[in-house]
């Protein structure tokens, strides 16, 4: 019987469908038929309009042809008037006509206008013609000012006056003639134009319609792309042109995907003018449109409205089938379908023998997305397709029918592709012919047990992680302080032997240095993970700061026997907006780990390319770490960025490190929104590459052409295919001719030739380090071709040790990698003479401690020890040290003072009484102008960024972290002293 509706419903559906789209297609052709008639009298009305126009419009041209003949013929009798009688003749023309200025003109172009204004006229094409032809003249003109003008010109029977003006030229407004084209009709919602032969438009009344076009613009490019309907003979744009430029008149609906217009023209017997109307078809229509398809929509929604009824009565019918439907289901089957709601499950009875569902639970749609009457009456196995499991099926086909099946839990994914089930099945053995199957949802209960688990290894896993990283910091911390005690302990015992004392010392000093950095990144990382570290946006620059960094680890290099090589590639914007601290501290992580794990003889090397950057404003640049030296294995290198991981404990390795080095510059990564990626090979080495977006900086940049370079040719020799590529680019756009080579051997040959083809290089820019010769044998080897040309060395090393044999053989200047637009211009520059090269300035420790000497600090520290290390440590320097306990006693130091009795204060943070920040802020306070401006310099154990900041808002003017550094105290306090 549910099948028997089901085919009902289908019939009576299709039976629905047919009827109405019958109906609709019936009233659709009748409702056009008789709007195509509407649509021909509504053409035919708007041609008489235009015809209407076009007698108004000729007849107002004809009496202004009228007047000017009179007119020519009174002038005749002014053959020998004087200039100003000629002029007062035509200005009693101007007064009786509606004309703005009225013209004598002769054949030379000489002419006197009403208001008695002499001149010299523009004789163009059209006025030439009319002295040769004789033929009236009708054009339209634009005046200085911008409006529109109307010139009628005729030639005139005898010429006037003595100066023989020949042309009677009366100039109208545009304005005046205008009124005569305006539509009365259609509401406003029309155009008239006037058009030549080529399809400009001349001038055109004003009105409404959607699409508003400049006067001055090709009337049909319009039309362009439009739908021509109504009027046989005219299909499209250059059907149209040739009908009006073959003086028909006629009328055409043309219609686009926005616009709907009729459009109707007429020649005007003006020169090439021709008469074109343009009015919206809804107005041209008179509502017609409207009504059709009220009529329409009305007949439609009468035909719904009986579909509608015919629906209700069938559904109301329907219900009271289904319901008697219902009502025959069997006490059985409705247990089972509650059942189901309850439990989370599919139920299914199958029929012994034909293995077909005779019920399927309503279920199924949640679970499986499939409504249960699509599976009632077809196999079992329709159902057990959707799971994919072909064990399932093999399982089911051999069970025995006489014992409980249970198939235990598998996943299923359902058909949206986001949901995962996971479902148990059970077969019961049959009874009155029926098997009973029964599906269960067991997602709750498995994901329940998944989060269990997953937490369970989340915690082992993290008392694993902690277990081994205070098993290594126990290590490291202890390897350390062990030196330490040792140490002390063998100075103590050999404080006789200064020799030993000062080795023992200075191992001491190492130790605790590493012990620093220790605590210092177990903090960073702690930070980090509590979300208190901030970016601190500032101006930089990318060739200062790859300069600095490379100052810096230049010393390990050397000592550990290393190559080192960085270069640039396609670096276009060198200032930018970043957090530079945080970006050194990334980069000399990386670099102090190549360096650390290269044994001597390897190589490590530093790139940065910019990339292109599809967000305006900033730019995209890959920074790239590589060495050569003992890598890592695919598992581990998975790892690496994770906190406390080392691939070998320091006991194995023998290298010290606390494992957070790369999850803190991972971190830092992420935090200014780039990336890190790691690809690594053992015993072959690794490569770090850092992507990053950064704000670019606005800033008037130097122009990079040089006037005194530009066209001539330079050579870039180097054995890397990139850094060629790079600084070639850079001299082109600096304005060189520019050419490159990766051999030092082919360097020499290449200026040998070009010298003897008279096209010699002007600069030579060279690796100080090539395979087949170093850069100075090729300087060398240069010069001794006669040849002076400026030659600047490109090295990544500290040339000091080579300049005076580089000098000698010839070379001009020197230019650090990585080279960058601005280190090539002053390379350049400096090789021309126009700019000394950069020099860096280190202030010898002896000459700190003459400008230390005398002067006099009051050290304030609450803790003893600390108080007598730093103490005695400044007095070393020369400096007179007072101290206080707490920043009220400090306060009341200064206080008490005179002008000049201190001139520093290091000052502790935290300390009892009152904090190091207080303090400053009541020393600032004090009325005493010399005393409240002493400079202060914090020195605390809180050397975190926001402690800096801090500092800095309550008025210090240094920061000076603990342990005490002397290098770090002596540059703070230069740079304090050297601002007072």
């Amino acid at each position: 019987m549910e099948r028997q509706i089901k085919n009902n419903r289908r019939l009576m559906a299709l039976l629905l469908v047919f009827s109405l789209l019958s109906s609709c297609f019936l009233i659709n052709y009748l409702v056009d038929r008789v709007g195509s008639s509407a649509d021909d009298e509504a053409l035919s009305h708007i041609q008489e309009n235009t015809a209407q126009l076009e007698y108004s419009f000729t007849n107002r041209i004809n009496d202004v042809w009228s007047i000017m003949e009179i007119e020519a013929q009174t002038l005749s009798e002014f053959t020998n008037a004087t200039q100003n009688e000629a002029a007062r003749a035509i200005s009693v023309l101007r007064s009786k006509t509606e004309t703005r200025n009225v013209y004598l003109i002769s054949d030379k172009g000489a002419y006197i206008d009403s208001n008695e204004s002499a001149g010299q006229w523009q004789l163009d094409e059209t006025l030439a013609s009319l002295f040769e032809t004789g033929e009236p003249v009708c054009r339209l003109r634009q005046e200085d000012t911008g409006g529109d003008l109307l010139d009628f010109a005729i030639l005139l029977n005898k010429p006037v006056s003595e100066n023989k003006y020949s042309v009677l030229l009366m100039e109208y407004k545009l304005d005046t003639f205008l009124e005569v084209l305006e539509l009365q009709s259609y509401g406003g919602h029309g155009v008239a134009y006037v058009v030549n032969e080529a399809g400009e438009t001349l001038f055109k009344t004003n009105g409404q319609l959607e699409a508003v076009r400049p006067q001055n613009y090709f009337f049909y490019q319009f039309f362009k792309d439009m739908h021509f309907e109504g009027n046989s003979a005219i299909t499209d744009t250059e059907s149209l042109k040739a009908a009006v430029n073959a003086g028909q008149e006629g009328a055409v609906y043309v219609s686009g995907d926005k616009y709907s217009y009729a459009l109707s023209f007429r020649p005007l017997n003006i020169g090439d003018w021709h008469l074109m109307v343009l009015v919206e078809r809804s107005a041209v229509s008179g509502g017609r449109f409207e009504y059709m398809n009220q009529i329409k929509w009305i007949s439609i929604g009468s035909i719904l409205l009986v579909v509608i009824i015919c629906v209700v009565v069938y559904v109301v019918n329907a219900k009271r089938i289904s319901k008697r439907s219902e009502v025959k289901l069997s006490s059985r089957e409705r247990i089972i379908n509650v059942l189901s709601k309850n439990s989370q499950g599919i139920y299914i009875l199958i029929d012994v023998n034909s293995k077909n569902s005779t019920f399927v639970s309503e279920s199924t749609m949640d679970i499986l997305g499939i409504p249960a009457n699509s599976l009632v009456g077809y196999p079992v196995k329709k159902l057990l397709d959707c799971f994919g499991n072909d064990k399932l099926i093999e399982t089911l086909r051999k069970w025995d029918n006489e014992s409980v099946l249970d198939y235990d839990r598998f996943s299923f994914t359902a058909k949206n592709g986001r949901d995962e089930y996971f479902l148990r099945v059970r077969l019961f053995p049959p009874q009155n012919g029926e098997t009973l199957m029964a599906i269960l949802d067991e997602t709750v209960d498995a994901k329940r047990e998944k989060a269990l688990e997953d937490a369970v290894n989340m915690a082992m896993n993290a008392n694993k992680a902690k277990s081994t990283f205070l098993s290594n910091m126990s290590h490291d911390i202890r390897t350390p302080m062990n030196a330490i005690i040792g140490f002390t302990t063998l100075a103590i015992a050999n404080s006789d032997d200064s020799d030993k004392v000062r080795d023992y010392l200075s191992k001491i000093l190492s130790s605790g240095n590493h012990l620093i950095s220790l605590i210092n990144d177990i903090l960073d990382m702690s930070r980090i993970e509590s979300g208190k570290i901030q970016l601190d946006e500032t101006e930089a620059n990318l060739s200062e700061m790859l300069h600095d960094i490379k100052t810096i680890i230049n010393g390990q290099i050397h000592a550990k026997q290393l190559e080192l090589y960085m270069d640039v590639i396609d670096v276009t914007d060198e200032d930018v907006y970043c957090d530079k601290t945080r970006i050194n501290q990334v980069l000399l992580n990386l670099l102090s780990n190549a360096i650390k794990f290269t044994p001597a003889g390897g190589t490590v090397s530093v790139r940065i390319a910019q990339l292109h950057s599809v967000h305006e404003g900033k730019g995209l640049y890959e920074i790239r770490v590589k060495d050569t030296g003992i890598g890592m294995n695919s598992d581990f290198a998975e790892r690496i960025f994770e906190p406390f991981e080392r691939e070998r404990t320091s006991t194995v390795s023998k290298i010290q490190g606390t494992g957070l080095g790369m999850a803190i510059s991972k971190n830092i990564i992420d935090m200014m929104g780039g990336t890190i990626r790691v690809h690594s090979e053992k015993n072959v080495g690794t490569e770090f590459i850092i992507t990053l977006e950064l704000r670019l900086r606005t800033v008037d940049k130097t122009d990079e052409r040089i006037k005194e370079l530009e066209g001539l040719k330079a050579l870039v020799v180097d054995d890397d295919f990139n850094t060629c590529d790079s600084v070639t680019k850079m001299l082109v756009q600096v304005g060189m001719r520019s050419e490159w080579t990766m051999s030092g051997k082919e360097a020499v040959l290449r200026a040998k030739q070009s010298i003897e083809l008279g096209d010699a290089f002007h600069a030579y820019i060279i690796d100080w380090r090539l395979p087949d010769m170093n850069g100075i044998e090729v300087t060398r080897q240069i010069r001794r071709l006669g040849d002076d040309t400026p030659i600047i060395i490109l090295t990544a090393y500290d040339w000091s040790e080579i300049e005076v044999e580089a000098r000698a053989a010839g070379v001009t200047a020197f230019c650090s990698k990585p080279m960058f637009m601005s280190d090539l211009r002053e390379s350049l520059l400096s090789a021309l003479g126009h700019q000394q090269a950069k020099e860096e300035s280190v202030l010898p420790v002896s000459e700190a401690d003459d400008n230390f000497k005398g002067k006099r600090l009051l050290l304030v520290e609450d803790n003893e020890l600390n108080r007598e290390i730093a103490f005695e440590i400044l007095n070393e320097y020369g400096f007179s040290v007072d101290t206080a306990e707490n920043g009220r006693e400090a306060v009341e130091i200064i206080a008490a003072s005179k002008a000049g009795d201190y001139n520093l204060v290091l000052m502790d943070i935290q300390m009892p009484v009152m904090d190091g920040y207080e303090a400053t802020k009541q020393i600032r306070a004090l009325e005493n102008r010399e005393l409240s401006v002493i400079p202060i310099v914090a020195m605390t154990a809180n050397a975190f960024d926001e402690d800096r900041r801090a500092a800095a808002e309550c008025g210090m003017d240094g920061f000076i972290s603990k342990p005490i550094n002397m290098n770090e105290v002596l540059a703070a306090l230069h740079s304090v002293f050297s601002k007072s």
